[in-house]
């Protein structure tokens, strides 16, 4: 990431995560992602997290390297570790945390704006007295109406800088409930094109990870764990023989689920994968004939916790075809027969003739990859970090 500074000066920035790292869940990822891009775009940010429990047994642990080389990220971004209950499996930093970070700022970094995805870490600092700015990529005014509209009575306060939303329809939420339009602002996700180094043709990229030349194959990367609904795509696999759909990113639990329900489902075209390093995923991305996101409405509307998913980000990037549910904020970014095939949820059989019409199509294949790969030229964490700078420049904060 590199992105040209300029001599506007804003507050330091402190993004409290409570979260384990370096950890494989999707949100530690989009966090340094997101505070590194910010740091090169040359906000004064610090990210404080609670003290990692590998520093308690290993005596030359390095938490910070840890962090930049598993997330695949510069040196640049300062990273605190706050001495108090250690992040563990265990969770119990969690809450610990949410309340003895923001003292701490008050205390140690008394003009620091305090950025974050913690809903406790938010409202606590904001009654301490801090500048407040909360990212969210959940439905919050759809999933906790009575406690939005209730915070909404105090949305116009100073303190509240604003609030971050990844996608339209989780802002859509918040306006309903009553948070003001000029305290939301929407930025997509991006990706981070070092990741998807080096590029690769579709055979270049099989033959490093030895996959077959001549198949045909649907990859999903990303988790797996049930509310994922991953089995969707079995069912889907069921109806196309003639394809291989491989599947990975699962953890060894989700791979044992996932390998019984295809077995009793008698599917024998699906490739089930472990979760691998972030820079090794991209090679099974551009060995794709099309990529899928599980065509399913429950992981957002059921369950709130799938919005616009992080996935769809190095898929563009990818440059091949993709395959989404019909949905509103896939709707966003997915224009049906641009740049991607949008299909309906909950309906395999039709999702298997979609598919099935895209591999029979070589030009709407082609156009669906380039559209896509031009698609996300504009979806970078520097062009986000860009547009949160505007954002706070026309709320002149801080010069």
């Amino acid at each position: 990431m590199s992105i040209p500074k300029d001599t506007l000066k804003f507050q330091p920035i402190v993004y409290i995560s409570s979260e384990q790292y370096p950890h494989r869940n999707t949100d530690t990822q989009q966090i340094v992602k997101n505070a590194t891009a910010l740091h090169l775009a040359g906000f004064d940010i610090e990210l404080l997290i609670p003290v990692q429990y590998r520093r308690l047994f290993l005596r030359d642990y390095n938490t910070q390297q840890e962090i930049q080389e598993f997330y695949n990220v510069g040196d640049g971004l300062k990273i605190t570790e706050l001495w108090g209950f250690p992040a563990s499996p265990l969770r119990f930093e969690k809450l610990f945390h949410s309340f003895f970070a923001p003292l701490y700022i008050l205390i140690k970094r008394p003009g620091c704006i305090v950025y974050t995805r913690n809903k406790r870490v938010a409202i606590f600092a904001f009654i301490l007295g801090k500048k407040i700015i909360f990212e969210t990529y959940r439905k919050l005014g759809d999933v906790f109406p009575r406690q939005m509209r209730f915070l909404a009575k105090f949305a116009n306060s100073k303190k509240l800088i604003g609030i971050v939303f990844h996608s339209h329809v989780a802002e859509e939420s918040m306006l309903r409930v009553g948070f003001p339009k000029e305290k939301l602002l929407v930025l997509h996700n991006g990706v981070d094109n070092s990741d998807m180094l080096p590029t690769m043709t579709k055979i270049e990229a099989r033959q490093k990870i030895n996959l077959d030349i001549n198949a045909k194959y649907v990859v999903y990367t990303g988790n797996m764990q049930k509310n994922k609904c991953i089995e969707s795509l079995v069912d889907i696999a069921a109806y196309l023989p003639d394809l291989i759909f491989l599947l990975v990113g699962g953890k060894p639990d989700d791979m044992t689920r996932l390998a019984a329900y295809c077995e009793a489902k008698n599917v024998r075209n699906v490739l089930l994968l472990e979760r691998l390093p972030i820079n090794e995923v991209s090679p099974y991305l551009y060995a794709a004939d099309a990529l899928i996101i599980p065509p399913v409405s429950a992981p957002m509307e059921k369950f709130g916790r799938t919005v616009l998913p992080f996935k769809l980000f190095p898929y563009l990037a990818a440059g091949r075809p993709i395959v989404a549910p019909n949905l509103a904020d896939m709707r966003e970014l997915i224009r049906h027969g641009e740049n991607g095939l949008l299909v309906e949820p909950d309906n395999p059989a039709q999702n298997a003739e979609a598919i099935k019409m895209l591999f029979s199509d070589e030009k709407m294949q082609e156009r669906l990859a380039a559209n896509a790969a031009e698609t996300s030229r504009s979806l970078t964490w520097e062009a986000r970090a860009e547009k949160f700078r505007n954002w706070l420049k026309d709320k002149v904060i801080g010069h």
